[in-house]
């Protein structure tokens, strides 16, 4: 029996991306089913990996699926040019917003597989069908020359890439949505995502399996242990890639159930934000795990828990110029100053919120910039984070839409999301990991966050890092010269009790830079004397070095050669140990 097969059709420009690989991860392939789920008005999605395996993937959702006729239409040429996103900024279920752009969401696994089957329930029309896609891949040579040949002969058409086959079947009441399948993975996907030698599962629990749920994972990956996911295994990866990219709510466990929990939700800005996306009611699993947005804030070395951190009452303003070419706007921003319980650490969080028309066209954003003390980890959380009505483009950007100054170990201690409610579509690349950045509204944007880091966050974290540090300095100084002074009571007998620098202001004029006063069994050293100067050094080293020469003047009042060395070596031990 012959079997119906039909020739699909794509515009070249898509085919190209997709048969040289438009995502950049397996997430960014497997994140547009699940954008296609969202959009259709499900409430979850499902997605089956055949861990640890891989040698089977699924992906089933309860929308409102598809009609066979508007397969075929898709089919026949109408992928890339899906009608989802129009002007009016359409709202699907539960007034959600909806993020789909080209349509391509469908042929997204093309680039982990090159077959797969669809099962469709399609509620409006109550009817149902089944189809198999395969697709041959073209090299990007073989793209070229097919459209060079075209312009040449003046007939530019669709490139048949693959071919289908559909069969429709009996209307199952009360099924409905989609369900992808495929056990023809490319060799590649499956040979990445078998290696499981770093599994932070096995490196933290010493589980071969995969997660029991959503938290163990977050436990596993946010420890100070595991600087970045570079360093833990693509399945790892591929969680954190989909858990970050969906349109979901943020983890909100609490540590007496062992969960993480991040700080972003206690504030009240972020809290709205929180609710609204709950609102929509829709969920995404992973082999069973049922993911969320895996944003833990603060993720110091320390480990500083969320229920330590101490919020003010209300949040301060802060004003600061955005500077895009000629324009220059004065903005206000909230900011959040946060304490730690028992500690000198702080964090900062900003708040902003802009609504201005950029080249004639609305741009709506807000968001916050968040700045800890100490690096975070994993590395994945360091930089900014763009999302369009609540889908990532892309992943974390640790260079900051490239922040033209050089601010050193900063931009580690740095972590910012920018939720973009209206705006950037047309900035948006065809793979929705990225941006056209000479794009007016994105330059826009792009300004917006190197003014706000330039002017008013990196200055202030410079000053407040300085004065932290000082403060540490002089708390270590003064416990160090507390045990010396011990110790030089001991080596001495009593004969000496400490060392003191006398600052210029309490004596101006010293005749000597230093000298045992008998009567206070103290070993003084005057910096009003010239030579005091030399003798100290830099003002950093001015402890150390007069730890050095206390040792020194004590030895030397010792009676014998033998005494005056023991004495001096062994203050030179206790200084240097």
């Amino acid at each position: 029996m012959t079997e119906n097969w039909k020739p699909v059709q794509l515009a070249a420009k898509v085919l190209g991306h997709i048969s040289q690989g438009m995502y950049r991860t397996p997430a960014g392939a497997v994140k547009e089913l699940i954008s296609n789920a969202y959009d259709a008005g499900a409430s979850y999605a499902k997605i089956h990996t055949g861990f640890p395996r891989f040698d089977f993937f699924s992906c089933e959702d309860d929308g409102e699926g598809i009609s066979s006729k508007r397969f075929i239409e898709l089919m026949s040429g109408g992928i890339g040019d899906s009608d989802k996103q129009r002007a009016d900024h359409s709202t699907g279920k539960n007034g959600r917003p909806l993020i789909g752009r080209l349509g391509v969401g469908l042929l997204s696994l093309a680039q982990i597989c090159p077959r797969f089957s669809i099962l469709s329930f399609h509620e409006k029309t109550k009817t149902a069908f089944e189809a198999e896609i395969k697709f041959p891949p073209y090299s990007r040579q073989e793209i070229d020359k097919i459209i060079a040949d075209q312009k040449r002969g003046g007939n530019l058409h669709p490139i048949m890439h693959g071919e289908y086959k559909t069969k429709d079947l009996p209307y199952l009441p009360g099924r409905k949505g989609i369900t992808v399948t495929t056990s023809s993975l490319r060799e590649s996907f499956r040979k990445t995502m078998k290696n499981l030698e770093h599994f932070a599962n096995v490196k933290h629990f010493n589980n071969y399996e995969s997660y029991p749920s959503f938290e163990h994972f977050l436990e596993a990956i946010v420890n100070p242990s595991l600087r970045s996911l570079y360093f833990a295994s693509p399945y790892d990866q591929f969680l954190f890639g989909l858990a970050l990219t969906a349109p979901l709510p943020y983890v909100d466990g609490t540590e007496a159930d062992g969960s993480p929990e991040t700080l972003l939700l206690r504030i009240p800005q972020i809290a709205k934000l929180q609710k609204q996306i709950k609102s929509y009611g829709f969920r995404v699993e992973v082999d069973n795990i049922e993911l969320r947005r895996p944003v833990i804030l603060p993720s110091n070395g320390d480990r500083t828990p969320a229920a330590a951190c101490i919020l003010p009452v209300k949040p301060s303003l802060d004003r600061f110029t955005l500077t895009d070419g000629t324009t220059k706007n004065d903005i206000e921003i909230q900011r959040y100053d946060i304490k730690v319980k028992g500690s000198d650490v702080t964090f900062k969080l900003f708040w902003f919120d802009y609504d201005q028309k950029v080249n004639g066209f609305p741009l709506k954003f807000k968001g916050y910039i968040f700045l800890q003390t100490g690096r975070l980890f994993p590395k994945e959380y360091q930089g900014i984070l763009v999302r369009l009505r609540n889908v990532a483009i892309g992943q974390y950007d640790v260079n900051v839409m490239t922040y033209p100054m050089a601010e050193g170990p900063r931009f580690s201690m740095l972590s910012a999301e920018v939720f973009v409610d209206d705006g950037l579509d047309d900035a948006l690349k065809v793979d929705r990991d990225g941006f056209n950045t000479l794009d007016p509204q994105y330059i826009r944007l792009q300004a917006f966050v190197h003014s706000i880091l330039h002017e008013l966050i990196f200055p202030e974290s410079w000053f407040e890092e300085k004065k932290r540090n000082l403060k540490r300095r002089q708390n270590k100084e003064t416990s160090v010269s507390r045990e010396f002074d011990s110790a030089l009571r001991n080596a001495t007998d009593e004969t000496i009790k400490a060392v003191q620098i006398i600052p210029k202001t309490e004596h101006r004029t010293a005749d000597v830079a230093v000298e045992v006063d008998k009567r206070t069994r103290t070993v003084k050293i005057y910096e009003s004397n010239p030579a005091a100067k030399s003798m100290l050094g830099r003002r950093r080293f001015h402890g150390l070095a007069s730890r050095v020469i206390a040792a020194f003047e004590a030895a030397n009042l010792e009676r014998t050669p033998e005494r005056r060395r023991e004495v001096f070596y062994r203050l030179i031990g206790d200084i240097f140990k």
